[in-house]
């Protein structure tokens, strides 16, 4: 079930393609797979069988006692897992213990749960719930507490744990919620059917379907009140099995053959996919990076009719249809995972009679698949503009964008993301640093500032180094957000920008983390204490974030008179040279130095206020070329990319390259937008975010020419940071975005119901119809008898 709470979550990442990755034949197989320490855990009517993730080798086989027909294997720590009666070692398969008077198994279609979090086993024994202790797992466990629940029959179950309640199921219309830890009944709600089989629990709810009214209940967790209801209406319609939750929605397949997934705030419908038929017995949806993955036909149907097979991925958000398989995973008991980066799953169909012969009525193949890629993209973009160079470029990004996660804040997202070891870690005008699941899209911790965060944050060496926002550069922990250390930097004086609000983003390197401030002085700080190595001040306010190349800080600085490039000795803070870079004016006036430089190939590329780039010796500070448009009249905020000799750039509208030795155009591209960001660079493709409200992905091999784009609800100052194949932007509409590839085969069926027009509406369309066709025969008519008389028939 993914976890405790029955969500079916997997933060990622997971597949975008059907490609097989590998098929493992395993014989006798049975029901359910579970996924952990690297390996896939099967059962069989005899035995435990693990698999190695990537190639589908087995690595052990254990034969045990089974209790029941379905074995399930379940995590207890890194030593100890439990499958029927038996605790084995995960890595060997040696039986550790067997039980007496345990069993996870107790009963057709009655899911049990284990709490990490309470170090419980709950398990449904009959009309009875029982909490195992595993607070020692290397002995058997000792039953807790029992706890009658009316209506609990042998079949159909489920038992949930969640915010220190457990949910179990019932034949009476009603749900019961119990304590975790001692049994007792905490309440009780009357429904309007029974609440049997699975539910699932997500901050603070508890979800669960019913059956014989057809409806999805939406309960809070604490006092058991009915929060809202969902029915689709159907008529012949339940659900039944078990939901998931992620992304604010809860998915469930319903009989009708539709999959619904509805808002968890609202009980609305977001949307729902139709599958090849109606389902004999739906199974459970996975929900994984941005994706659902589903049984959506069944070839069993009642009544001798035949229907067909399909085991769907979809849009998690829209329920767009990215792939489909002539398949089933053996639905009801749905066998998926999603770990590693791979989807798991024991393709097979149920017969008609399924559990009412011998409990057997499944056709497997006897197999476990595994689809996927062999090597899934992982990478990191530690601080603003990837590196200390600021060359803003990855080895591998997106070429469509397919929305895989959002993440909401309080306020704007000016910061642009960066990303390392999985997470993404982003300022917002909230006044708060968030660190984020990069494949998930989930917090994992927030720490609160001063004031407003429009710099972007950098990692190294397992910390978080911030801009000097609200006056101070903060240290955090980057996988708790404790904090280490801050060190006043007075970068939060009264400014007054143009049009546009940056300020200087950290570079770290060799343990010196380099920031600029508002107060005209360049910062280098010890990275582990925070303590000011040195301090260089020059004749105005500093908005660039520094390069670091070679020994030398790279940075720009607004002075009374004229900008001004500096490079300063990273070491010591001593100046190696200084180059000005003459203001260029509008009538709205501003001097803001807002454009960073960026160095490589022993050049600098750096930009005055607005208008014009300069190519700059590295060494010597001399100026190489410029690059001048003079009807170019919006500040320059962005920082130049370097690629194979090329140097794309922001040029008023357009993105622009130029030969990077000389500053000649190479080529422009258009947007009509304005351009308030710094592009990003990979594998041929250039990333651009507007103020417009557009995301563009430009061919570089192609003069510019427009891959893919992405109208999102405000405009965004935040520049696009590529990552782990993806693309991760913050957005004015106090979002940050997280989009994937998204490979998508021909759409056979539409995530939303068919509209029929009214008859009002069709009586129209009819009649628009006939005014048209007796308009055409009309003309027809005149022509012709113009034609005879020899008249010209003039112009139609």
């Amino acid at each position: 079930m993914g976890d405790s709470s029955f969500s079916r979550f997997s933060p990622g990442p997971a597949p975008d393609t059907s490609a097989m990755l590998w098929k493992a034949n395993v014989t006798g197989i049975q029901t359910y797979l579970s996924a952990f320490d690297e390996m896939i855990f099967v059962g069989t009517n005899t035995s435990v069988v693990a698999l190695n993730e990537q190639t589908g080798d087995q690595v052990w086989k254990t034969d045990i006692p089974m209790n029941e027909t379905w074995p399930i294997a379940y995590k207890i720590d890194d030593s100890h897992m439990v499958v029927e009666r038996s605790c084995l070692d995960p890595q060997t398969g040696k039986i550790l213990w067997t039980s007496s008077n345990f069993c996870e198994d107790t009963g057709i279609f009655s899911a049990n749960v284990y709490s990490p979090e309470e170090k419980m086993f709950y398990v449904k024994d009959n009309s009875y719930t029982e909490g195992w202790s595993f607070a020692d797992p290397s002995k058997p466990p000792t039953l807790v507490w029992s706890t009658y629940v009316p209506g609990g029959g042998r079949t159909g179950i489920g038992t949930t744990y969640g915010g220190g309640l457990v949910f179990p199921g019932s034949f009476e219309n009603q749900q019961i919620a119990l304590n975790a830890t001692t049994g007792a009944v905490v309440w009780t709600t009357l429904t309007k059917g029974p609440m049997i089989f699975d539910g699932a629990y997500s901050d603070g709810m508890f979800f669960r379907g019913g059956t014989d009214d057809n409806t999805m209940y939406a309960l809070n967790a604490t006092d058991g009140k009915i929060l809202w209801t969902y029915s689709p209406g159907t008529a012949d319609g339940y659900f039944v099995t078990g939901p998931a939750v992620a992304y604010g929605n809860v998915y469930e397949l319903n009989k009708d053959g539709n999959l619904y997934a509805i808002n968890i705030a609202t009980g609305q419908l977001v949307w729902k996919y139709q599958g090849s038929g109606t389902l004999l017995w739906p199974g459970y949806p996975t929900v994984a990076d941005g994706k659902v993955y589903a049984t959506t036909g069944e070839i069993a149907q009642y009544g001798g009719a035949v229907g067909t097979s399909q085991f769907a991925c979809l849009n998690a958000y829209t329920g767009q249809l990215n792939w489909k398989l002539p398949i089933e995973a053996l639905a009801p008991r749905e066998s998926v995972a999603v770990a590693y980066g791979h989807l798991y799953l024991i393709p097979g169909t149920v017969t008609d009679a399924v559990d009412a012969i011998s409990g057997s009525e499944y056709n497997s193949f006897n197999q476990v698949w595994a689809i996927g890629t062999p090597n899934i993209t992982t990478s990191d973009w530690p601080m603003w503009r990837a590196d200390p160079t600021h060359s803003s470029t990855a080895q591998v990004g997106p070429t469509n964008l397919s929305l895989s996660w959002t993440f909401a804040t309080n306020g704007s997202v000016i910061s642009s993301p960066s990303v390392a070891n999985g997470i993404v870690y982003v300022g917002s005008q909230d006044k708060n640093i968030y660190a984020i699941g990069a494949f998930s899209g989930n917090l994992i911790w927030s720490y609160t500032t001063q004031d407003a965060q429009v710099s972007s944050p950098a990692i190294a060496n397992g910390k978080v180094y911030t801009g000097g926002d609200d006056g101070y550069v903060y240290c955090l922990d980057a996988f708790t957000g404790a904090l280490y250390w801050k060190t006043f930097v007075n970068g939060d004086l009264p400014y007054t920008y143009g049009s546009f609000v940056l300020k200087s983003s950290p570079t770290v390197v060799n343990g010196i983390v380099y920031v600029g401030s508002l107060e005209g002085n360049m910062y280098a700080l010890d990275a582990n204490t925070g303590n000011i190595t040195w301090k260089y001040t020059t004749g105005g306010p500093i908005l660039s974030s520094p390069a670091v190349d070679s020994g030398g800080v790279y940075f720009t600085s607004e002075k009374p008179n004229s900008g001004a490039l500096y490079k300063l000795d990273a070491a010591s803070g001593a100046l190696i040279w200084k180059q000005e870079l003459p203001y260029e004016y509008q009538f709205t006036g501003g001097t803001e130095m807002m454009g960073s430089p960026s160095v490589e190939n022993g050049l600098v590329f750096a930009s005055a206020d607005l208008r014009t780039y300069f190519g700059i010796d590295a060494a010597t500070g001399n100026i190489t070329w410029t690059f001048r448009d003079p009807n170019a009249y919006e500040f320059i905020v962005s920082s130049p990319i370097y690629v194979n000799g090329q140097l794309y750039i922001i040029d008023k509208f357009s993105m622009t390259s130029l030969n990077a030795t000389n500053g000649h155009l190479n080529w422009s591209f258009f947007t009509g937008d304005e351009l308030y960001a710094s592009p990003s660079y990979a594998d041929g493709k250039i990333y651009m975010m507007t103020s417009q409200r557009h995301i563009y992905i430009l061919d570089a091999n192609n003069n510019g020419s427009k891959l893919a784009s992405y109208t999102t609800p405000s405009g965004s100052w935040s520049s696009p940071t590529i990552a782990n194949g993806r693309l991760y932007i913050g957005n004015h509409d106090w979002n940050v975005y997280c989009f994937a590839n998204q490979i998508t085969n021909t759409v056979t069926s539409k995530p939303t119901e068919n509209v029929v027009p009214p008859p009002s509406l069709l009586v129209i369309i009819a009649l628009i119809a006939a005014i048209v066709a007796l308009a055409l025969v009309t003309v027809v008519h005149f022509m012709r008898v113009a034609k005879k008389r020899n008249k010209p028939t003039g112009t139609l």
